[in-house]
């Protein structure tokens, strides 16, 4: 009876899995659709992938009849085998080239803004959270107090004032207008989770190394930050996912577009003459997914042994 009823639980848990897959299945299976075929087929198999695997099939068992394609151009051509197999991929791949076209200086511009941001939040977190959790000066605790407690305050009351300051201070329409702001924005989370680790670090640790005569910086540079990795992996995933998915910020100081990041650039290339392809936009959705793709698979360990590591004790 347990099996049974484990092998039940299981049936729903893999169903429902499925059921959450359904949107990006139905993504990637749009990338390849003409126009037609999205308003016609709305969940069938591209045509072009159809076409791909019949004129695969034709190859392997033999047959060399010529087949008859239109090209880019809507040029009907007379071709063997191997120039259609050629010419239907090419046909297939047609809206992920020019996404990637497109998005490509938005990618670029996207992981400046990360590096940048997630090295400043890092460095000056980490910096701030070791001289309050190692150290004992007149209102330390006041002062540790009064930076948490600004996370009680909306970002979007921060809104305006910073985007005032931005533009005092000439750094529209630049890196700098999204990465300061990040870095200052970022600050109060890094100097939480840093501290509550760092206070569990034993203190003959420090005086050991205070012994053999390592300074504050040593200290900190050698043996707090090598000692905190699973902690830095969190601040620097969270941030990560912090700004990539940014869409606001990013679109109202750059008014000349140039250093768009991709979600803002991703609501731009909907305005343009592209959002006539849907295969271009749901393309273009895909490549801008891939990066939190591949952190999602790398960092999920490093992220959970980084949370379980006593970093958010009370």
């Amino acid at each position: 009876m347990g099996g049974k009823k484990t092998w039940l639980i299981h049936a729903v848990l893999v169903f429902f899995s499925l059921l959450t897959l359904l949107p990006f299945v139905f993504t990637l299976n749009n990338v390849f659709r003409t126009n037609a075929e999205f308003y016609h087929a709305f969940f069938s198999v591209p045509n072009a992938f159809k076409q791909t695997l019949s004129i695969a099939g034709g190859a392997l068992t033999g047959d060399d009849t010529p087949i008859e394609m239109a090209d880019e151009e809507g040029l009907i051509r007379s071709l063997d085998k191997k120039q259609a197999l050629r010419l239907s991929l090419t046909n297939a791949t047609r809206g992920p080239r020019l996404a990637w076209k497109v998005i490509r200086p938005y990618m670029l511009n996207t992981l400046v803004v990360v590096s940048l941001t997630v090295i400043g939040v890092i460095l000056l977190g980490s910096a701030t959270a070791y001289i309050l959790a190692r150290y004992r000066f007149a209102g330390h605790r006041a002062l540790f107090l009064f930076i948490i407690s600004t996370m009680m305050f909306p970002g979007v009351l921060t809104l305006v004032p910073s985007f005032l300051l931005v533009k005092s201070l000439g750094l529209l329409n630049t890196y700098w207008a999204m990465v300061l702001p990040y870095i200052a924005a970022g600050q109060v989370f890094a100097i939480f989770v840093f501290k509550s680790y760092f206070d569990g670090l034993p203190e003959d640790l420090f005086e050991s190394a205070r012994i053999d005569g390592a300074g504050h910086l040593d200290i900190y540079w050698q043996i707090v930050l090598p000692l905190s990795k699973p902690i830095l992996s969190v601040v620097a995933i969270m941030n990560i996912l912090g700004t990539w998915n940014n869409f606001l910020w990013p679109f109202i100081t750059n008014t000349e577009g140039k250093h768009h990041v991709v979600s803002s650039g991703l609501f731009v290339l909907s305005t343009t003459a592209h959002a006539s392809n849907f295969s271009t936009l749901y393309a273009a959705y895909a490549i801008s997914s891939i990066p939190l793709l591949v952190l999602f698979i790398y960092a999920t360990k490093p992220f959970i042994r980084g949370v379980t590591s006593g970093a958010f004790k009370a």
